[in-house]
């Protein structure tokens, strides 16, 4: 549970939206689905962005997956329950389970599971397989998106300030263009727009 006032906890629960949602984009832009010429080119400026962009990607989505599927929080953790018990459905819940551990053992630790033989010896471990995160990272971003959707959904008052933040974030994930709204960007910013919420 975190130690944060609500306002300042969701200021950062924006924040990782905000990147994934960027991320997203990006991946789109110059990821496994991009179109060649977009991909050749901005290869040739940048080598190797397509695991640059991936990355990141990965790692805020981490964040979002254990914020989205945590009952409750160790110490200081910020969690979708913080925000008076919201959860998300089972089915967002076991959709998001089958990423959490693959991008902590492939991405965040270097540990015997990186090497396929060593899995292959140890099949107990399912949850250690690494998927292709060519193909899955946009289903991965999708997920996180239809998480703030689901949670918009629900009562307590604090629909409106997920509804507004995953209207910004789909926005900003498909529409390289899309304009961040500035109350959902500074702290101060942030605050305020809560604080006119009543919350």
């Amino acid at each position: 549970m975190t130690t944060l006032n609500l306002k300042s906890a969701f200021f950062h629960v924006i924040d990782s939206h905000r990147w994934l949602a960027a991320s997203g984009c990006a991946w789109n832009l110059v990821g496994a689905n991009a179109t060649t010429q977009t991909k050749a080119e901005a290869d040739r400026l940048l080598p190797n962005v397509d695991v640059i962009v991936r990355d990141p990607l990965l790692l805020h989505a981490r964040s979002l997956i254990k914020f989205y599927r945590a009952p409750k929080g160790r110490g200081t953790d910020i969690v979708l329950a913080d925000f008076h018990g919201l959860r998300i459905s089972p089915q967002l819940q076991g959709d998001l389970k089958e990423y959490e551990r693959p991008i902590e053992v492939h991405l965040l630790h270097l540990t015997d599971y990186r090497d396929p033989d060593y899995r292959n010896n140890h099949p107990t471990n399912r949850p250690t397989f690494r998927p292709d995160w060519n193909s899955e990272a946009i289903r991965i971003v999708e997920l996180l998106l239809e998480c703030a959707k689901y949670v918009s959904g629900q009562r307590g008052g604090w629909q409106q300030p997920f509804k507004d933040l995953y209207e910004a974030a789909d926005g900003r994930y498909r529409d390289k263009f899309y304009r961040w709204p500035s109350k959902l960007g500074e702290k101060a910013d942030v605050e305020e727009y809560l604080t006119s919420l009543g919350l």
